[in-house]
């Protein structure tokens, strides 16, 4: 199978587990959102949130460990990426304690003197903690077996599990609602057994499919320190990103209260939804990216990266799109009760989610290229003075929707630099990437509005606006992007895979 078929065919299973994932997310929160009620669903956002700060240690670690995997594989060398599975996991597990550590330290200070808990909620607060805590160690543990599987690019694989995923915390929700006791701290108990079913399900396909996942009693200095300046920019950047972002969590509940924090929780889970829905598409991309840098493949890194920027929003965008416009009418009937500023927190969320598609390719070649230094440095600056912006324009104003125009600010003015990064990095330049990348994909976001923005203020709100609004705007950008935003050659591309999927599917039918 050729290189583009099979980044074809990885995207197309990471599409599938993405619209089983949000179909069962998005009717998972709203079970839960009822069943908890608002106040405990604030609640165990915000814990989870200063949980999170803490697992940025483990997140730094993902993409790097991949990386390294990768690069060996691309090489044919089995034992250098034995050697390296076993000091990541080492790693991983150092990683892991100092959570551990923190958590049960100043996180454990923060919930006691700063959080804004429920009266009578303190026991529920201590216990959800603790399982959060708890599944944050064995995530960490988790992470060089699923980076081992993207680095082989079973994308299948990996989605099987995700969806094995996904199902059991349905099911979670569905027994939820029959539980007599103390629900908030069963739900995190029963999440928390999910993670080590989890766990368990990628050590063992890893154990046995895959050569390199034996861990050996070895150690090298230069593997440990290569794969400790990747880390330590990797935290720089990572927890720069997660300071903000969780900073804006706390923010909302100190000025503005945990009902906030609860209408933040919804659009988080409309987020994660769809962030999820471009990174796992990404997922599928970035092994090809760093074996064409390992190899010295430029020209087809800078096709990759450009071909997968565009291919991901475009997808995200069609999706996106009908959500956007009738954003109101999804969250009724989502939720039935929607919490105030919810609306407002979606749609700004959504354009951040998209913008970011045109980011995680960058990310990717950072990682190839191993110049770290800028482009963490940087942007972690960034992200840290537009905390301080954020802070005072919540404090001033109390209005929550100032936080998340702040944030998107920020990532516009990430992007851009980013773009002047890249030409140093990996030597793409700016004026190449804005003429193959940024003008096709506006001259598709502003001609495949036109009908469906149409069509939606020609209906009145309901079923029959949401059906045709959202068939006519995944039609609409589909047709657009096809004959605007992609060249000649990725039309090839497409046609190819999809006549020889034809072919698959007519010689199995005939058997």
């Amino acid at each position: 199978m050729s290189n583009n078929s099979r980044i074809l065919k990885n995207t197309l299973f990471m599409y599938i587990r993405m619209g089983i994932s949000m179909l069962v997310g998005l009717y998972t929160t709203r079970v839960v959102l009822n069943v908890l009620g608002v106040e405990d669903y604030g609640l165990y956002n915000v814990i989870g949130g200063i949980v999170a700060l803490f697992s940025v240690l483990s997140n730094a670690l993902v993409n790097t460990t991949s990386r390294f995997i990768t690069v060996s594989l691309a090489h044919g060398n089995i034992l250098e990426a034995r050697k390296i599975f076993s000091m990541a996991f080492f790693i991983h597990l150092i990683v892991g304690v100092l959570i551990v550590i923190l958590g049960e330290t100043v996180g454990l200070w923060y919930l006691h003197n700063k959080l804004v808990i429920p009266a009578g909620r303190n026991i529920a607060a201590e216990w959800l903690y603790q399982f959060t805590i708890i599944s944050a160690f064995i995530s960490t543990l988790i992470i060089p077996y699923n980076a081992t599987i993207i680095a082989h690019e079973n994308i299948n694989i990996y989605a099987i599990i995700q969806i094995i995923d996904i199902l059991l915390k349905f099911g979670i929700v569905i027994i939820l609602k029959f539980i007599p006791t103390d629900k908030l701290i069963f739900y995190a108990f029963l999440m928390l057994m999910t993670t080590i079913f989890n766990f368990t399900i990628s050590f063992v396909y890893c154990k046995k499919k895959c050569s390199e996942v034996k861990y050996m009693f070895f150690w090298s200095w230069k593997i440990f320190k290569d794969i400790l300046r990747f880390i330590g920019w990797a935290i720089v950047g990572n927890f720069s990103h997660m300071f903000y972002t969780q900073g804006i969590n706390l923010m909302l509940n100190v000025f503005c209260g945990p009902a906030v924090n609860a209408a933040r929780g919804i659009a988080v889970q409309v987020e994660g939804a769809v962030r999820q829905f471009a990174n796992n598409i990404q997922t599928a991309i970035n092994p090809q990216i760093i074996k064409s840098y390992a190899v010295n493949e430029m020209d087809r890194m800078y096709f990759l990266i450009i071909a997968s920027s565009r291919l991901c929003f475009y997808l995200l965008f069609a999706i996106s799109l009908p959500i956007f416009i009738e954003t109101e009418f999804l969250l009724k009937l989502w939720l039935g009760n929607v919490p105030d500023h919810t609306v407002n927190f979606v749609r700004i969320i959504l354009i951040s989610v998209l913008l970011d598609t045109f980011v995680n390719p960058m990310f990717t070649a950072n990682l190839a290229s191993g110049k770290l230094a800028i482009y963490h440095g940087t942007l972690s600056v960034l992200m840290y003075g537009f905390m301080f912006i954020t802070y005072f324009t919540i404090k001033s104003t109390h209005i929550p929707e100032s936080v998340f125009l702040c944030y998107l600010t920020a990532s516009i003015i990430g992007y851009i630099m980013k773009i002047f990064i890249m030409n140093y990095q990996i030597g793409l330049k700016p004026k190449v990437y804005t003429r193959k990348m940024i003008v096709p994909v506006v001259m598709t976001i502003i001609i495949s509005l036109i009908v469906p923005l149409t069509v939606h203020y020609l209906l009145t709100q309901g079923w029959g606006d949401f059906l045709i609004t959202s068939i006519v705007s995944i039609l609409s950008v589909a047709i657009t992007a096809y004959l605007v935003g992609i060249t000649r050659e990725e039309r090839k591309i497409a046609l190819n895979f999809v006549r020889n999927r034809l072919t698959i599917i007519k010689s199995k039918s005939k058997l």
